[in-house]
């Protein structure tokens, strides 16, 4: 005996006969006298996380019964029209899903596993989606075309909304301009914390500010003065400066210092070596060429086509909402 057989009154009965209560309790719905769990819902959810086929908008319990539910119409329409994959064409399917992620179908069983998902469950929903997809296609393939019209139509939407969003980001404040200080870290180092060898180490720095006209001429700016050592160069916003430090640079310009300043080693100088503007680059948007567009309004065409089928195809499947939450509003 199967739960298909049974009719639902016993199928409740059997169930809250062998199942434990809790169990029994998380039946959410029974379709076609087939029970969907939490379980169930669970890992619907997963699956199409693990398959990044999460549809526009996300997904809850709720939503995963009703794929769920319309996954038995799409299996028992199948088999109305015997389109339902034979079992190598099946295995043939889930060999070449497994690739896309670049797994072996071992690898990707094992995936699934580790996320609660059954290999049942999974090949179920693989096997739903073939055998509708056939017959969608066997009834308007045909009949589905594109017109010059549809396709002009959506390429100047396309078109748009390209503009539209290039104008949005081209007005985000971080696609204006910034101005890069490129600074030089110069230090004298210190040990201890004898002041007169502190205040001596001032002078000398004192000295090397004078002196210094480029980054480059820090060599000849410090001769004659013991361990003067050149730092790091690393490149800052000049909107994130401290202002007075930034007026400083400004006045001194490029090749030369400011200081001296106590740092944590030694008497510190700051030299600026550059100032230039970045301007992040427009984005580049590259339209779909027409084969691509004319392809969209066909898919767009079957994706309607499909519902209105399935609108019609839940009819015949019979739905009690064991929890009144789940019911489909």
């Amino acid at each position: 005996m199967t739960w298909r057989r049974l009719p639902a009154a016993a199928l409740i009965a059997a169930l809250l006969t062998l199942a434990p209560p809790a169990q029994a309790a998380n039946i959410v719905a029974i379709v076609n006298d087939q029970p969907i769990t939490e379980l169930d819902l669970t890992q619907r959810i997963a699956l199409l996380e693990v398959m990044d086929d999460v549809p526009r908008g996300g997904l809850d319990k709720k939503k995963a019964l009703r794929q769920m539910i319309d996954q038995t119409v799409k299996i028992q329409e199948a088999k109305r029209y015997n389109m339902l994959p034979s079992d190598a064409e099946l295995t043939d399917r889930i060999k070449r899903l497994a690739q896309n992620l670049k797994l072996t179908p071992d690898q990707l069983y094992a995936k699934l596993e580790a996320k609660g998902i059954s290999k049942e469950a999974f090949r179920d929903y693989v096997k739903a989606g073939m055998g509708f997809n056939r017959i969608i296609q066997g009834k308007y393939q045909q009949d589905i075309k594109a017109s010059e019209a549809e396709v002009d139509a959506k390429m100047a939407e396309l078109k748009s909304n390209i503009n539209a969003e290039t104008a949005k980001i081209m007005n985000d404040p971080r696609m204006k301009p910034i101005t890069v200080y490129t600074l030089m870290e110069i230090n004298l180092p210190i040990d201890g914390e004898d002041q007169m060898l502190v205040q001596s180490r001032a002078i000398e720095a004192a000295q090397v500010l004078q002196r210094l006209k480029s980054c480059n001429g820090l060599k000849a700016a410090s001769e004659g003065i013991f361990n003067v050592q050149k730092g790091k160069t690393f490149e800052a916003d000049a909107t994130k400066l401290p202002p007075q430090m930034r007026a400083a640079l400004d006045k001194g310009g490029v090749g030369r210092a400011i200081g001296p300043m106590r740092g944590k080693t030694g008497i510190q100088l700051i030299a600026l070596c550059g100032v230039r503007k970045i301007t992040p680059p427009k984005p580049n948007f590259t339209m779909p060429t027409r084969e691509q567009v004319e392809r969209a309004v066909i898919n767009e065409k079957y994706d309607k086509l499909e519902e209105d089928y399935l609108s019609t195809a839940r009819d015949k499947v019979y739905v009690e909402y064991r929890d009144p939450s789940y019911a489909q509003q």
